[in-house]
């Protein structure tokens, strides 16, 4: 399936406007002050968390609370 004519402009027109966005962001990255960024970093750390790892204990818990609820379901 090939992309039609309206997709393709669309296409062109990211690709152009690609190089000037990321200046611009790097401007904006660069003007940033220290406080600035550092709450930038502290929200970028909170919001995008990794989800648990299954050997961090917090994987069996959660394992653990669904088996727990489901229990609780059939006992209604």
């Amino acid at each position: 399936m090939s992309p039609t004519d309206k997709e393709k402009q669309w296409m062109a027109a990211w690709r152009s406007a690609g190089p000037e966005l990321e200046r611009i962001r790097n401007e904006e990255l660069r003007n940033l002050s220290d406080e600035q960024a550092t709450l930038q970093a502290t929200f970028l750390g909170t919001c995008n968390a990794a989800p648990p790892l299954p050997e961090s204990g917090l994987y069996e818990l959660q394992q653990w609370m669904i088996r727990w609820r489901k229990k609780l379901e059939q006992n209604k």
